[in-house]
């Protein structure tokens, strides 16, 4: 369910980045709302790994989700840089914020979702 929640979230807040020109993704081989099929298929993935370890408290919480901001946002700057999505009218530390922001909506979502019991202190 989180790997779900996760892809429609930034589906969602990339399809507006991408009508704005905020930034696209030139490289890519089948796309879908102008993101590239693989793209949706990693955050699947990172989605479940960021829900594997989410901690049960929200002060953690909010500790865990700045680490793994500046994880995924250093992988952004990877891919920026093999020219993997450009920027028109974007800044890359911009990205940082709203990682924060949509693993915040993200894990609070998850909440809503899932039984307390399927939860454990991690």
């Amino acid at each position: 369910m989180g790997g779900f929640i996760g892809t429609i979230i930034v589906g969602f807040v990339d399809y507006i980045g991408i009508k704005l020109d905020f930034y696209y993704y030139p490289e890519g081989f089948f796309y879908i709302a102008g993101m590239p099929l693989f793209h949706f298929i990693g955050i699947y993935a990172t989605s479940i790994l960021y829900l594997y370890w989410l901690p049960r408290k929200w002060k953690d919480r909010l500790l865990y989700t700045f680490y793994i901001s500046v994880l995924l946002l250093a992988v952004e700057a990877v891919v920026y840089s093999q020219g993997g999505v450009a920027y028109p009218n974007w800044e890359l530390w911009y990205s940082y914020f709203l990682l924060v922001t949509g693993l915040t909506i993200l894990a609070a979502f998850f909440s809503m979702v899932t039984s307390p019991a399927k939860t454990t202190d991690k």
